[in-house]
């Protein structure tokens, strides 16, 4: 019985998607984490966003036929070029990594283990730990073993890891792309479309490293778009979310500290 299911969770291809934009200090460990993954049934699906430093240097010296790339001639920003990629993957699963950030060597196997074993999830992500410029541990980010209370938080509050999310591709057909007009907030978007319609869940393990540097994206959008994205989906799950008591007090709050940051700005 181990053997079959063994089997069956290597039949299933995984495609991992990554957007590149000048991201030449860590491109290189980001790509070799999935090439260390213990799931060998992947394919790596890199979209460079036009980058003008290293990047696609140190892409095309990866010669391995299970990596394929793409080098937008012209820069579409970080949501069109992940919705360009996602056309681009072939795999049942499809996962995300950033340029940046790391996947743990067993990543792919637990996360495809997890969604072999609980069929009402869609989309799962994993718990993590932020790393710096040096790759050097800051902390864990860890988040309730509760799907119902994952499902709350997430309401007023974003606690997936990008880098560590992977859904089963079929979901697109009913949910869609990330959304277009959001430009920062495009994952949290995405997973509050994706929740919906279906189930969403954090595995309770540390599989991801994710990077906080100064040339990532959260340190060069302009404050009053941060703001404008955040008011948009804080409204969204107001009208298409049914709230528990407690959920409505933080989701108030938040909305309140929001709108003071929209007049500071």
């Amino acid at each position: 019985m181990k053997k079959k299911t063994k089997n069956l969770i290597l039949a299933d291809k995984v495609s991992v998607l990554m957007t590149v934009f000048n991201a030449e200090k860590y491109l290189e460990l980001s790509i070799k984490s999935i090439l260390n993954q213990t799931y060998k049934n992947w394919e790596l699906i890199i979209i460079d966003d036009k980058s003008s430093d290293q990047s696609k240097k140190i892409i095309k010296k990866f010669k391995n036929n299970k990596i394929k790339y793409f080098f937008l001639k012209k820069k579409l920003g970080r949501t069109k070029a992940l919705n360009f990629g996602l056309k681009k993957c072939k795999g049942k699963y499809l996962a995300i990594l950033d340029a940046d950030d790391i996947s743990f060597p067993s990543r792919l196997k637990d996360q495809i283990y997890y969604l072999k074993k609980n069929k009402n999830i869609s989309l799962l992500g994993t718990w993590g730990t932020w790393i710096d410029k040096n790759n050097k541990f800051l902390q864990k980010i860890i988040t309730t073993k509760k799907i119902d209370d994952i499902k709350q938080i997430m309401l007023f509050k974003n606690i997936f890891i990008h880098s560590s999310i992977i859904f089963q591709k079929k979901i697109l057909n009913k949910v869609g792309n990330y959304p277009n007009q959001l430009v920062y907030m495009q994952d949290y978007g995405f997973i509050l479309n994706v929740m919906k319609k279906y189930n969403v869940y954090i595995l309770p393990k540390v599989l991801t490293k994710a990077r906080v540097v100064k040339t990532s994206m959260a340190f060069n959008i302009p404050g009053r778009q941060i703001i404008k994205e955040r008011k948009l989906l804080l409204k969204f799950t107001w009208l298409n979310f049914k709230k528990k008591s407690f959920t409505k007090i933080f989701w108030i709050l938040e909305y309140i500290k929001v709108t003071i940051k929209s007049f500071e700005i």
